[in-house]
């Protein structure tokens, strides 16, 4: 990876994330990377850094994309992955609920919690603003061992 193209895509993951969180998550993934290269006489770059941050958080929004669903990465560490899943209708989204979960399982990663968001939903429109409902769910995995490595 050039220089340039890796500038380029820091600036992008600066513009997402703000210059703090950005500069964290790259020094993250530069230790993730020394220490699963230790041995191999490998040299982590900041570029390296970068390649590897960008790719990872393309595949994680691709495999949160597979439902149908915009599921935001709230927040993606070494350890924790935060979801944030919207629900249009309660009952009628929790097949496409269920089939995430398989997914954050077989990519890796262990469910720890899950918290509904409680507010105004559309039903609130016909039984009144008082009704409320689950407009969607945060989604803490826990990254294990397979995962990390």
């Amino acid at each position: 990876m050039k220089k340039e193209d890796a500038e380029a895509a820091y600036e992008q993951l600066r513009q997402e994330l703000g210059d703090e969180k950005a500069e964290k998550e790259v020094e993250n993934a530069r230790k993730y990377l020394e220490k699963h290269a230790r041995g191999l006489g490998v040299s982590v770059s900041w570029e390296d850094a970068v390649l590897y941050l960008i790719v990872e958080r393309a595949r994680i929004k691709k495999d949160a994309g597979k439902t149908g669903i915009d599921i935001f990465v709230k927040h993606s560490g070494k350890h924790w992955r935060i979801y944030y899943y919207p629900i249009g209708s309660f009952e009628d989204d929790l097949p496409m609920f269920g089939k995430f979960l398989e997914e954050v399982r077989e990519r890796g990663e262990e469910v720890s919690a899950i918290i509904p968001n409680m507010g105004s939903v559309p039903t609130s429109i016909v039984l009144g603003t008082s009704f409320q409902g689950v407009k969607g769910f945060a989604v803490i995995t826990r990254m294990t061992e397979e995962a990390e490595g």
